[in-house]
């Protein structure tokens, strides 16, 4: 077992997951939202990682694959982004 499968799920709430994963949103969006604008982009909250596409599903599953006891927030990269809390 890997070290991902050892470490204990902490669950965040909403806000929680927001501003962690926030500022993230923000660099993104800096470096690549005129190229990738109204793309989704996912991220894990403790490591930062985050998984882009235009499928929703497709994202989500990748994100799980690397973290699968993580929640995740994914955000629509525009200027006023739709925001969604993933288990």
């Amino acid at each position: 077992m890997g070290l991902q499968e050892h470490r204990e799920t902490k669950n965040y709430s909403g806000d929680e997951l927001d501003r962690l994963c926030h500022p993230v949103f923000e660099r993104l969006f800096s470096e690549l939202g005129e190229r990738y604008r109204d793309w989704i982009v996912v991220i894990e909250p403790e490591t930062g990682d985050y998984f882009i596409g235009l499928d929703d599903y497709e994202v989500l599953n990748r994100a799980r694959k690397k973290h699968p006891r993580s929640q995740f927030f994914a955000y629509r990269l525009s200027e006023n982004p739709a925001v969604d809390i993933l288990c």
